[in-house]
């Protein structure tokens, strides 16, 4: 699927108050990278890398809620990414593929 698909079928949708949440999504990827960095200290590797998994999925719905859009799926939020932001030149592809 692609950005228009996840549209169409409503895994991705227009969201108004987006912008209001930024901050609040970058908050919770601080924290998350916080607590995964305990957790990999304390040698929790394994949830260290699911907690780092977070980090980066708070800070792309940040991205996506910059723009006014919400996702209701994981794969989605990458497609959008990569309209939104790989494909007019904004991040890094390396940014989704980690992702």
């Amino acid at each position: 699927m692609d950005f228009k698909q996840c549209l169409e079928r409503g895994k991705i949708k227009e969201f108004s108050q987006g912008k209001d949440l930024v901050q609040k999504e970058l908050q919770t990827s601080a924290n998350d990278l916080q607590t995964a960095r305990t957790s990999f200290k304390q040698q929790g590797y394994k949830w260290a890398t699911i907690q780092s998994y977070y980090v980066m999925f708070h800070a792309a719905r940040a991205l996506l809620y910059n723009k006014n859009y919400r996702e209701k799926s994981h794969y989605c939020l990458i497609a959008a990414l990569r309209h939104l932001y790989v494909d007019t030149g904004k991040l890094p592809v390396y940014f989704i593929e980690s992702l």
